[in-house]
């Protein structure tokens, strides 16, 4: 049975800025009501969670980057 991959993060550069780095995030998750979302910043990124890491099984997690700017983070979560 294949399991469906979940979006569990959007990481963006940090040199983009927050403002810049909030409409990738929207407009990869079509956040349309612009409701509050979770990030964090690290050295050279910001993470903007869409679903808590806890929900997801730890040795599925898998990273596409988009560009040089934004990857993505995907994963199974655990009640499929």
């Amino acid at each position: 049975m294949d399991q469906k991959l979940y979006l569990q993060a959007v990481v963006v550069n940090k040199d983009l800025g927050i403002v810049e780095a909030s409409r990738i995030f929207n407009d990869i998750t079509q956040n349309k009501h612009k409701r509050n979302f979770y990030y964090r910043t690290t050295e050279h990124s910001i993470r903007f969670r869409n679903i808590p890491k806890t929900r997801f099984d730890k040795k599925s997690f898998r990273t596409k980057k988009v560009n040089e700017n934004v990857s993505l983070i995907f994963g199974h979560l655990l009640d499929e």
